[in-house]
């Protein structure tokens, strides 16, 4: 993996692990999260306009629509997850489980065969942070969103992989973002939670500063890979969530943490 792509995705953990600390703070609100995509595609929006980038959707619009309904999935259940689960249990179940969805996704549709190494380090990685969630005391319904915002991170990472390479970064997650707002509107509009609009227009900045910096590697790189090395921010999301959030602290935190970094070491190997 290139030097260029490795400081891309390092760049988007940092920041990716930030706005979900930010919505773990507004549990369970949907309207919170429906700012968050509005504030985000509108800047997005803005800056497609003031850099004068030619948005050309006749080749891209399937793959727009797919990623429009996996991303509304995703804010829902990552909204209802974190009402009933820690960051440093939701957020390491997630990415873990889209790290094994993606990989064998984008083998099966894209034939992007990886070496046995990195595959070796996806498979620390997805093993690992996906660990803290095996003892949780999680309710039923928990369990469910969380694995539903697995799936929704495989599906979008996947169809991403190959939409952003038929349109600009920025217009393509412009387009995914106001989308996703549209079709959250019905649901924020029946959420009763007050509007937070400081946190949640930040929120939005951060989450499209991240993904278009992950887009941008998607050009350059395999999806799965990818996608793996972003979880570097599980080393620190346990230690976030309990300075922070006063979440409890688990007692493997450090060998899990330790074994993610083995596990992006062999990633950025191949």
């Amino acid at each position: 993996m290139a030097g260029t792509v490795i400081g891309l995705v390092l760049a988007s953990a940092a920041l990716h692990l930030t706005w979900n600390l930010v919505v773990r703070r507004y549990p369970g609100s949907v309207k919170f999260v429906w700012c968050l995509t509005l504030c985000g595609g509108l800047a997005a929006g803005l800056a497609t306009v003031a850099f004068h980038i030619p948005v050309h959707f006749f080749s891209v619009w399937p793959w727009l629509i797919g990623t429009i309904i996996a991303h509304g999935v995703y804010f829902v259940g990552l909204a209802r997850s974190y009402g009933g689960g820690d960051l440093g249990e939701v957020y390491p179940a997630t990415r873990g489980g889209g790290i094994i969805g993606t990989t064998v996704s984008a083998w099966i549709l894209w034939g992007q065969h990886l070496h046995w190494i990195t595959l070796g380090g996806i498979g620390i990685i997805a093993v690992l942070v996906t660990r803290p969630a095996w003892h949780a005391r999680w309710r039923r319904q928990t369990l469910g969103w969380t694995l539903l915002v697995a799936l929704s991170i495989t599906a979008y990472s996947t169809i991403d992989n190959h939409g952003v390479r038929l349109l600009s970064p920025l217009a393509y997650i412009a387009c995914q973002f106001l989308g996703t707002a549209l079709i959250l509107t019905p649901l924020a509009l029946r959420d009763r939670t007050p509007l937070r609009l400081g946190p949640s227009a930040t929120s939005g900045l951060m989450s499209v500063a991240s993904y278009l910096l992950i887009l941008v590697a998607y050009q350059q790189g395999a999806a799965a890979a990818i996608l793996a090395l972003r979880q570097v921010g599980m080393v620190v999301a346990p230690l976030v969530g309990w300075w922070v959030l006063k979440e409890p602290m688990h007692h493997n935190a450090l060998w899990v943490s330790l074994g993610i970094a083995v596990g992006s070491g062999l990633v950025m190997f191949k």
